[in-house]
């Protein structure tokens, strides 16, 4: 059902988080300009004209554009990540997979790695696990690894450069291990094939059609309030 909705319906407004990490993106890959909207409130007469004006940039409050440019300078300075976001950054690449016309984009795309670019509310190890699983990130990669496949660039290894979105806006980059790629893959075959039978069938039904208990999971640690784009 949510597959459905996000292929046919306009796209969704952006959250705080969502605009703040494009706007980062954008600062690393320079495919775009960032700039900071120096009113009160991003609407209303003085805003519209401010974005007609702009309309080649990502507009942000002026506080959220100060993070967006000290978060991007965070991952400049981060000695370890670097060698991660050399590459061709964010083209987008069309190819046929398991019976369905795809394309992806690649924050990154290096000789023979991938890298995606992640803002977070915490890149700690321990905490940023459980999210980048709870995201899908490994099955991203994965599916990012089948489009380079198709145009002949062989892909090694996968990576993450995570910079948290509160100061000091520490960095850490994560290697995607092999095993966590095979849940990523299986998790896309069983997508995939869910979407196929839905559009042969022209239905499209929500996670369960009864009802179903709600049982706490034992030995499982949550973590709150994360946010990543």
């Amino acid at each position: 059902m949510h597959g459905h909705h996000a292929r046919t319906q306009a796209e969704a407004e952006p959250t705080g988080a969502m605009e703040r990490g494009t706007a980062v993106h954008a600062l690393l890959f320079g495919n775009r300009r960032v700039i900071g909207y120096p009113g009160a409130t991003r609407r209303g007469k003085e805003y519209d004209k401010f974005a007609l004006e702009n309309s080649d940039c990502e507009i942000l409050t002026m506080s959220e554009y100060g993070k967006a440019v000290n978060m991007a300078a965070a991952v400049r300075a981060s000695s370890v990540a670097q060698e991660y976001m050399r590459g061709v950054h964010e083209k987008t690449l069309l190819f046929q997979w398991n019976g369905l016309a795809c394309r992806t984009t690649p924050d990154v795309r290096g000789t023979d790695f991938l890298t995606e670019l992640k803002t977070s509310a915490s890149s700690d190890p321990a905490r940023f696990i459980w999210h980048a699983r709870r995201m899908h990130y490994h099955a991203q990669l994965r599916f990012q690894e089948y489009g380079c496949e198709q145009h002949g660039i062989r892909i090694r290894d996968h990576w993450i450069v995570c910079v948290e979105s509160d100061p000091p806006h520490p960095v850490t980059v994560f290697h995607v291990e092999p095993e966590a790629l095979e849940e990523g893959e299986k998790l896309l075959m069983l997508w995939g094939e869910r979407l196929k039978n839905s559009e042969q069938s022209n239905s499209f039904p929500p996670y369960v059609s009864c009802t179903v208990p709600l049982v706490w999971p034992k030995d499982v640690e949550f973590e709150y309030g994360d946010e990543a784009v």
